[in-house]
């Protein structure tokens, strides 16, 4: 599985998920300024909206995949560990996709205020949720591979922080801003992944004991 490529597909995504949101879709998201004026804005623009679900589920993808790429190349096959951190990738994956389908299906076609207040709880329900998990089991891969010595920390650190934005999600939602800093972060994260010419070794302390016993001969 080739990790470089598959950052670039995740830091693509993520970063396009991004701008879209900030620049596209303010009005949409903005749940405080009333269901009127989002419902102005839907009735006009709805392809953008349901382009941003779209777009929405490709950065889900991108981050599982990365993942899924990393722990393939440095985390130790059939660990109880690695295991639960895969099936908590997917549960988090299924809790976004869950909360970004509703929105993107259902508000457009929320005939009131109070059915749109519904599928806004709903929606922000699987996306604090997903959000929790994903952070959770970003934060555990990313440090458990440093714990591990598999990785060297500066190349990990990044993705632990950009995850620690996203935990306290159900608790601060529909307040976006931390949510949108870590996936900034994770953007950023993914693209330092993307530009690297080489990876570090995949046994970096073991490669660096022989190295120094070679030396030592």
């Amino acid at each position: 599985m080739k990790l470089i490529p598959l950052a670039r597909v995740a830091a693509f995504s993520l970063l396009v998920v991004l701008l879209y949101g900030l620049l596209l879709l303010r009005v949409p998201l903005a749940l405080e300024s009333g269901w009127d004026v989002r419902l102005a804005w839907l009735g006009q623009n709805g392809l953008v909206w349901m382009l941003g679900g779209w777009l929405a589920l490709a950065g889900v993808f991108g981050w599982m995949v990365f993942l899924v790429a990393l722990m393939h190349v440095y985390s130790p096959a059939m660990r109880v560990a690695t295991m639960l951190q895969s099936g908590l990738m997917l549960l988090s994956a299924g809790l976004l996709i869950a909360g970004v389908t509703v929105w993107m299906a259902l508000l457009p076609t929320a005939a009131d205020g109070e059915w749109a207040a519904f599928i806004d709880r709903l929606a922000l329900a699987f996306l604090g949720g997903g959000l929790f998990m994903a952070g959770a089991t970003t934060a555990w891969i990313t440090l458990d591979l440093g714990l591990l010595h598999r990785l060297p920390w500066p190349w990990l650190l990044p993705g632990t922080l950009a995850a620690a934005l996203w935990i306290p999600s159900p608790f601060l939602l529909p307040a976006a801003l931390p949510a949108l800093l870590g996936l900034a972060l994770l953007a950023l994260w993914t693209g330092f992944w993307a530009t690297r010419p080489t990876l570090p070794p995949v046994y970096q302390e073991l490669t660096s004991d022989l190295l120094r016993t070679i030396q030592n001969r």
